[in-house]
């Protein structure tokens, strides 16, 4: 058989399993206990159900994890107290759990993504497309999650356990600053020399289950959600996950004129700890960017000293342990910031500019 013909019955045999699938009933989200959600002009602050059901449930499949030299939040040690009880009362449930879990074999930021693609509260069903889960693959991969964590939620009593650390979370979106937000909002967009193009509602998630200092971003309907666990934001607009929006499509259509000169940072950093998350090229360019202009943003917002030494230190410290494009990316943020020219126009003189790895690295 051919190549092509071989290809095409492949792919077509793809397409049929992908629509294979219980069809979606596409509908907006909607967020009905007022004392979960705060809303300000295009801002929300949300305890969310989703995500605190999928990472008890990961928790309870064996996510333990946190970041070296931190102890759990109280939150997660206290759900964790809990369902390990359980555990000796639903020891057949667990063992199915774990199985499922162990098989399906994804990160925690799949996890958090496709939660976020269901209704806001049990019982959970899909609500929105699979065009809209930024990894495509998760419809399938994932198809069978909503009916386990829905099971999840009445075997364990899970309503129970959300009361009880919801003054938490309740606690925890309080602390987030509005007028905060929006300056920031300003700033970046600014910074960038560019007028604003999205029209997001910006929805902040605490994610107390979670190790420290970590975050994704996510988008859904118009909705731009920024899950945060504890340590990763300052309670305001998380720049780092929005600059993601904003710089992934402008180095997506760049990166293939760029990408035999990019493609050797990532090869010198891959193997490295802080490079095991982006095991893609273009991803790890993505991030090596946003990473260099989240620093540069945060470093003018505070305008002090102390700010600017420990920006520059971590700089220095992400592009030695793995995120190699970092400080390159960062020191060319100069010649951006005197060029007059918007990011958008200056993005590829800036990738022009970036010398071959190995001639000053």
């Amino acid at each position: 058989m051919r190549r092509g013909q071989s290809y095409l019955l492949v792919t077509t045999f793809f397409l049929f399993l992908w629509g294979c699938g219980k069809p979606i009933k596409v509908e907006p989200v909607t967020f009905s206990d007022e004392d979960e959600v705060i809303r300000e002009s295009e801002f929300i602050v949300l305890s969310d159900r989703r995500v605190f059901t999928v990472m008890a449930f990961m928790n309870a499949c064996g996510y333990d994890e946190e970041f070296k030299g931190m102890q759990m939040h109280p939150a997660r040690s206290r759900v964790r107290e809990v369902l390990k009880e359980q555990a000796a009362t639903h020891p057949e449930h667990f063992k199915k759990w774990k199985q499922y879990y162990n098989k399906v074999n994804l990160s925690n930021f799949h996890y958090q993504t496709f939660a976020l693609s269901l209704s806001a509260d049990y019982p959970f069903r899909r609500i929105r497309p699979d065009s809209e889960l930024g990894y495509p693959f998760l419809g399938l991969r994932l198809a069978d999650l909503p009916a386990i964590l829905n099971e999840f939620w009445e075997t364990l009593e899970l309503e129970k356990v959300w009361a009880e650390v919801k003054p938490i979370y309740v606690e925890e979106i309080g602390k987030y600053n509005f007028d905060n937000m929006e300056s920031h909002l300003k700033f970046t967009w600014d910074y960038l020399r560019m007028e604003r193009r999205d029209e997001f509602v910006f929805i902040s998630v605490p994610n107390l289950l979670e190790q420290y200092y970590q975050a994704i971003g996510s988008k859904y309907e118009n909705y731009w959600y920024m899950v945060e666990s504890p340590g990763a934001g300052s309670h305001s607009l998380n720049i780092h996950e929005y600059l993601h929006s904003i710089v992934n499509p402008m180095v997506r259509a760049r990166y293939n004129r760029h990408s035999k000169k990019l493609n050797k940072y990532f090869d010198a950093g891959k193997d490295l700890p802080l490079a095991k998350s982006y095991r893609h090229r273009v991803t790890y360019t993505f991030e090596c960017l946003v990473r260099a202009l989240d620093m540069r943003i945060r470093i003018l917002l505070e305008d002090n000293p102390l700010t600017t030494s420990r920006s520059e230190r971590r700089v220095e410290y992400l592009t030695k342990n793995g995120l190699a494009l970092v400080e390159p990316f960062y020191d060319l943020l100069d010649e951006y910031e005197q060029s007059g020219k918007s990011f958008e126009q200056f993005l590829s003189l800036m990738l022009d500019m970036l010398e071959e790895y190995g001639k000053g690295n």
